[in-house]
């Protein structure tokens, strides 16, 4: 391709033809090749009619090849072949509807292919029309837009890598931080059931002023295994390893016990504020137990749920009672939690689920983000707003009552799908 030639654009409709044309552009390259498989049908296709062949003799003929290709488990026998071979091969994420085919050679003729059905297997039923331009400023353009392609690769996997990184330093960093606080917190307890049993010989101040420094720290210790947790839910559902566990519950021991977690939280903090449960669950047939109202959920995931809202409510309430309610409702279960406090700060109320939305100086603001993605995974539906005709917020969640452990893989797809978007 050495030689001058003739500027023009041919439209190509005969499917023969095009094969032809484009086996033709890559056996007279003689620097340069740069092409696009948008799909994994195309490269399934181009090997078929040579092509894969073609661009490794090219390459003997020491022509310098790049290829921007969609990838996947099932050719990367193929594409290793073309890496083993000397072109460089770079992962490209093509929109469904972009299927077209771009083949440019020595910067001076490109080859641009439309995708008409790429469900065919056969290269003359999926495609559609072509254009063969040696325009110089038709194929310049093409060669600019596959450099800006080539280099947004680029960057993708520099982005790509930098997050498999600091995945890898959060799940230490989350592992290394929990490890220590579950000892300090089982030896906080011991040093309480130890300071009790001497409280009738040492100083009423004294002993005050004991249990008041070792609630502290299991306060504090508490804080940092919630926040290690949170970390760590979090990491995984960035990475779509995020799961739910479905095993027959009863509600209201689960939704008590979360209460005594959140007062201890909050011990010798919160003298005036008080959680009050009325629960209103009828028990049937079907959701019977020995507990109780019982239900199919993931029940550590359903008590962090309501632990965050629980939270939220006595970090936001000077005095008065939170009251929990729990009633099932025709589909599902209602949980909701009442308090008294301060209201949702309005910088933050449209994204109050979002991660970091937080006002309070303490908080991480990973709490309500966790808890729409567990309720989410359970098919149900979250909620906090302030209460019209009252002060205080109203916040809540719903479980349906038709779950089962074989939903629990259809459950998880949508929501790490969702993510992924």
């Amino acid at each position: 391709m050495g030689e001058p030639m003739q500027s023009s654009i041919q439209i190509i409709s005969t499917p023969d033809r095009i094969r032809q044309q484009y086996l033709n552009v890559i056996r007279t390259a003689s620097s340069d090749i740069f092409l696009v498989f948008p799909t994994i049908n195309a490269i399934h296709r181009e090997h078929k009619i040579g092509v894969i062949e073609e661009l490794k003799k090219a390459v003997e003929r020491g022509v310098k090849i790049r290829i921007l290709t969609a990838e996947d488990e099932f050719i990367k026998d193929k594409l290793d072949i073309l890496r083993s071979s000397g072109i460089v091969v770079r992962r490209i994420e093509t929109p469904p509807e972009a299927k077209f085919k771009m083949l440019i050679a020595d910067k001076r003729v490109s080859f641009f292919v439309e995708t008409k059905d790429d469900s065919k297997a056969s290269f003359a039923e999926a495609i559609g029309l072509a254009v063969l331009s040696t325009s110089k400023p038709t194929v310049l353009a093409f060669v600019t837009i596959f450099e800006s392609l080539w280099r947004e690769t680029e960057l993708y996997e520099r982005a790509r890598e930098s997050d498999r990184i600091k995945d890898e330093f959060v799940n230490i960093a989350a592992h290394e931080l929990r490890n220590p606080i579950m000892p300090i917190l089982s030896g906080a307890d011991l040093i309480q059931e130890g300071i009790a049993q001497i409280q009738g010989s040492i100083d009423k101040d004294k002993f005050a002023d004991l249990i008041s420094n070792v609630q502290l720290v299991v306060r504090n210790a508490s804080k940092l295994l919630k926040l290690s947790e949170d970390i760590l839910q979090v990491s995984r559902i960035e990475s779509g390893t995020f799961r739910i566990n479905l095993e027959p519950v009863a509600i209201e021991p689960l939704i008590r016990s979360t209460i005594v977690d959140v007062e201890k939280r909050y011990l010798g903090e919160k003298r005036n504020t008080k959680i009050v449960l009325e629960s209103n669950l009828e028990m049937t047939n079907d959701n019977e137990g020995p507990e109780g109202f019982t239900m199919y959920c993931d029940g550590p995931k359903v008590a962090q749920t309501l632990f965050n809202l629980l939270d939220n409510a006595m970090k936001f309430t000077g005095q008065g009672n939170i009251i929990v309610s729990a009633i099932a409702h025709d589909t599902e279960v209602i949980i909701q939690v009442q308090d008294p406090g301060i209201g949702i700060d309005p910088e933050i109320k449209d994204r109050l689920f979002e991660k970091f939305a937080t006002k309070s100086t303490g908080g991480t603001g990973l709490g309500l983000y966790l808890s729409k993605k567990i309720i989410e995974a359970h098919g149900g539906r979250i909620w906090c707003k302030d209460n019209e005709k009252r002060k205080g917020t109203d916040s809540g969640f719903t479980i349906p009552l038709d779950l089962h452990p074989e939903t629990t893989v259809m459950l998880e797809k949508e929501l790490n799908s969702s993510n992924a978007h």
